[in-house]
């Protein structure tokens, strides 16, 4: 069996678990649960990628979901930043489990530091146009310029799961990941289309480093919170 699916399994110590200060087991458990919610949300973002059936309804409905997976996804990668930032790093001194924290460790939270402080990151872009409200201000005028007759379907069905309004979707998408892109340059000689796929492909890359760097330091604390000795295979 691969090692990416080798499931190991642990058993904490009760009397560990009971005994550690109410700070340091509010800590680890808030990891613990947001380490939860990102594999949860990553894995239906990879469940979003496979093809599901053919035809141009499987096409947009695919696509769809996938945009909007990751849009809850980049949401919810900010709000796992949040809580870090809160309930370790704004610490004075210097939280334990910070200090504590390896090398390795360290580096992915330094590089998370800087990419969650930068300002137009196509993660944050995504994040204040369209994660988990709708910008007022996003201006739509250049998509529905060129918007295509494949764009501008809507397919109705009885239950509304399966209804597709497939137009405010992509005009919407189309505007945030052509945004992405320019802000990524080198788009000037591009079209909106060919922005907007740009767009994803930047926005995929950062989802993806992100994710990679945040279960690395969210493992690191919560290794820390309980030591090695008060878990049993």
């Amino acid at each position: 069996m691969s090692r990416n699916f080798e499931i190991i399994q642990l058993q904490i110590n009760e009397a560990t678990l009971k005994a550690l200060p109410n700070r340091q087991r509010n800590q680890l458990l808030a990891c613990m649960h947001a380490h939860n919610e990102l594999a949860v949300m990553n894995r239906l973002l990879m469940f979003s990628c496979n093809a599901v059936g053919v035809g141009e309804l499987h096409d947009h409905a695919q696509g769809v979901q996938m945009w909007c997976i990751m849009q809850v996804l980049t949401g919810k990668l900010f709000e796992v930043w949040k809580m870090l930032d809160e309930r370790f790093l704004k610490s004075n001194p210097t939280d334990p489990a910070i200090a504590a924290l390896s090398g390795d460790h360290k580096e992915n939270l330094e590089w998370l530091q800087g990419y969650f402080d930068t300002k137009d990151t196509a993660l944050r872009i995504i994040r204040d146009k369209s994660a988990f409200h709708y910008d007022k201000q996003l201006n739509l005028d250049e998509a529905v310029a060129d918007v295509t007759e494949d764009e501008r379907r809507v397919y109705l069905a009885e239950h509304p799961a399966n209804g597709l309004y497939y137009l405010g979707s992509s005009i919407v998408f189309r505007t945030v990941f052509a945004i992405v892109a320019d802000k990524a340059g080198g788009t000037s000689a591009m079209s909106q289309i060919e922005r907007m796929q740009k767009g994803v492909d930047v926005a995929l890359t950062d989802v993806q480093e992100v994710n990679v760097r945040l279960h690395a330091v969210l493992y690191g604390l919560e290794r820390i919170s309980i030591s090695p000795g008060h878990i049993r295979m």
